[in-house]
């Protein structure tokens, strides 16, 4: 437990246990990158599907899993992506923005609650993930706890902090959630009550604590001895709260030791980070091993013993006054036999975390940028308040019209501006103390998106935030458009086909031979034997996705692209299956 080199990602923790499906998911983050976001229903799809970077595959993984997952994190911590897709537009009912719970401090608990359905049973799995890390493609050291378990027929009274957190998720969104998902919420939720849990080894108790929800920690929650700290940022009272006032190891960030009080430091035995340690990626036979630099600490572990019993604390909080004293988050606590749970030899010399680090020496303290912390601040206030994005027509395109919040909170040095995510080129100034309000124009359907960004910049110092507004009078058939018009050739509409009736990627959907070798004219001599029969079995068993598929080759068959989209021949099987689907609708 906690070596470092028992490593795992979490698309790898996100993905079903063998013979099962992803039925529903909730997750909870404080940031997120919404190129992170993007990929994570890729993790539901199957190893080798998700591994090929086909971008077909990440749209329909993302189109699918919207009615699937909802997330849910701190207003104003989404950051801009690198990629300005229109798939991005898929994530608009999956993202929900949560309002802090008080002033000055922050919504910040990292929670995935994931239930999965057996493919050929009635059987359920559930699982939980508490990482210490956000939904974002940091390349920290961090831990991650998971625990699955199957649903009893009672309570478990030891679940009853994640239930309240989960059914509270809707009251603190900014936005009201459709009631189809609040159902979907509610009976994860429920389902949540009744899990138990399969323990760790070692372990033979385990409970959970929700922080800033109302309810105060035990006075003896920290009292023990050996404390073992990591976390990445520490305050003075923090590290007395988490060591309950008793000298401890604490492992750290570099700035983060340098800025606690030399008599606070004198107390604890500190350490950070070996910078010399990176982790290292075998890239195959024949390829010389590459540093990946997996450098700088995320995580956050506090261990402690009390006669002969060690108990492992992770989750989302830092060793500071506001993770203790306001912010949302989560706490899991494991306990076991100090001795078999091996936490005396956590720090040991020749232990194997021990490997990684290295005592602190100090360095000359790094000064806080107040200007920087002041914008981010400024960003998740304007993010925490109302913004329309009304669309309208403009000739043969749209235009999009923004109005959000008042802008007085800034300082008179800051610039303002905002624009959608999809058309980095079209950006407005918005003078400090008015109120948000800015015309689009012309945009094509698929620029059409509900994320906007804004960026405050004072001086060299420069902050910006995505956050999502309530759009109205949208196309009702945005997203058919965007996927019509990514599926732009007779191959990517075969791989898409494919994959909406559930068979990943035959050999006829990739134009491969039985060689496995493309061939460019593939989809030109489109032959599929038996493409009847799936189609016929998916009317019968999933119905739903012959309706989008309807969509689609509605909009292919008016597009003037030419050549057609529509592989030879699929026209001609395509109207039996859809006059029985009329029929069967009527």
């Amino acid at each position: 437990m906690l070596e470092p080199d028992g490593r795992a990602l979490l698309l790898d923790a996100l993905r079903a246990p063998e013979g099962f499906e992803l039925d529903y998911a909730v997750a909870t983050t404080f940031t997120l990158h919404l190129d992170t976001a993007l990929s994570v229903p890729l993790s539901f799809l199957p190893r080798r599907l998700a591994e090929s970077g086909d971008p077909i595959a990440l749209m329909e993984a993302v189109r699918t899993a919207g009615d699937r997952l909802d997330v849910f994190h701190q207003a104003g911590m989404v950051s801009l992506p690198p990629s300005r897709s229109p798939i991005l537009s898929f994530l608009e009912p999956v993202l929900h923005a949560v309002r802090r719970p008080k002033a000055g401090y922050l919504f910040h608990p990292k929670l995935w609650v994931l239930r999965y359905t057996a493919v050929d049973t009635e059987d359920v799995h559930m699982r939980l993930l508490v990482p210490s890390r956000n939904l974002t493609a940091d390349r920290s050291w961090d831990l991650c706890l998971q625990l699955d378990g199957w649903i009893g027929p009672k309570a478990n009274t030891q679940n009853k902090p994640l239930v309240e957190l989960i059914r509270a998720l809707p009251g603190m969104s900014l936005a009201t959630l459709p009631m189809e998902r609040l159902a979907r919420l509610e009976g994860l939720a429920d389902d949540l009550r009744r899990t138990d849990w399969e323990l760790p080894e070692y372990v033979d108790e385990i409970s959970f604590d929700v922080l800033g929800r109302g309810k105060r920690l035990a006075d003896d929650f920290f009292v023990g001895d050996n404390h073992v700290v990591i976390s990445p940022f520490c305050t003075e009272t923090g590290l007395a709260t988490v060591t309950g006032g008793r000298s401890a190891t604490v492992i750290s960030r570099q700035e983060t030791l340098d800025a606690l009080p030399p008599v606070t430091l004198a107390e604890h035995r500190a350490f950070v980070l070996d910078p010399l340690t990176s982790e290292v990626e075998n890239r195959g036979e024949g390829a010389a091993p590459t540093a990946t630099g997996l450098t700088g600490l995320h995580a956050k572990c506090y261990v402690l013993t009390y006669n002969r019993r060690a108990w492992i604390r992770v989750g989302s909080p830092n060793a500071t006054e506001a993770a203790f004293g306001g912010n949302v988050e989560i706490l899991v606590s494991l306990v076991g036999s100090a001795a078999k749970l091996g936490v005396a030899r956590l720090t040991a010399e020749d232990g194997g975390l021990r490997s990684i680090l290295s005592e602190h020496s100090p360095q000359p303290a790094v000064e806080d940028d107040d200007i920087a912390q002041s914008l981010d601040h400024l960003l998740i206030d304007l993010a925490s308040q109302p913004f329309i994005a009304t669309v309208k027509p403009d000739g043969e395109r749209y235009r999009v019209e923004l109005d959000g919040p008042d802008t007085g909170a800034a300082s008179e040095a800051t610039r303002l501006t905002v624009g959608l995510v999809t058309v980095p080129e079209l950006s407005a100034e918005i003078p400090v103390g008015e109120t948000v309000r800015a015309t689009f124009s012309p945009l094509e359907i698929d620029d059409i998106c509900a994320f906007v960004v804004i960026t405050a910049v004072v001086g060299d110092v420069r902050a910006s935030a995505v956050v999502l507004a309530e759009l109205i009078g949208a196309p009702a058939d945005r997203l058919d458009e965007i996927v019509a018009r990514q599926v732009n050739s007779p191959e990517k509409f075969l791989r898409f086909l494919a994959l909406l009736l559930g068979m990943g990627q035959p050999a006829w959907a990739l134009g491969a031979d039985q060689n496995g070798e493309g061939s460019p004219s593939a989809g030109s001599s489109f032959e599929a034997p038996g493409l009847l029969e799936l189609l016929m079995r998916a009317l019968v068993e999933h119905p739903d996705r012959l309706d989008d598929l309807a969509r689609l080759v509605g909009k292919l068959r008016v597009s003037t692209n030419e050549p057609s989209v529509l592989p030879p021949g699929f026209a001609e099987i395509w109207d039996v299956v859809d006059a029985v689907r009329r029929e069967d609708a009527a």
